[in-house]
């Protein structure tokens, strides 16, 4: 048996004080950011990673390959809209809209994520 633990990396480190992390569009962060409107979640990547994906629901599928998600810690997104709450706790596979920043939730049965 080996005595040691393995270390971590300072990218792991780094990351592992902002945890839990999620993938944020462009459209939903900085100034002129426009409210979530679309969330799914994928397999987590490692320990820190949610699986979640965040999205105005604007966003083509070329937008996308053009300016891809950032790294971006989950309480950011709560501390700027509680009801994201809401969906957190949907398992792996399940995908959420709203029609507007301030209505409902409601989860969506037909979404498909791009391989």
């Amino acid at each position: 048996m080996w005595p040691f633990k393995k270390r971590q990396t300072a990218a792991q480190d780094k990351f592992a004080a902002f945890a839990p992390l999620v993938l944020a569009s462009d459209e939903v962060m900085g100034p002129q950011r426009r409210p979530v409107r679309f969330a799914y979640r994928l397999a987590p990547n490692n320990e820190h990673d949610s699986g979640w994906v965040f999205l105005s629901g604007e966003e083509s599928q070329d937008w996308l390959d053009a300016h891809p998600p950032k790294i971006c810690p989950i309480r950011s997104f709560l501390q700027m809209d509680p009801s994201l709450a809401e969906v957190l706790a949907g398992p792996i596979g399940s995908a959420w809209e709203r029609d507007t920043g301030d209505a409902p939730w409601r989860r969506t049965a037909d979404f498909e994520p791009c391989p």
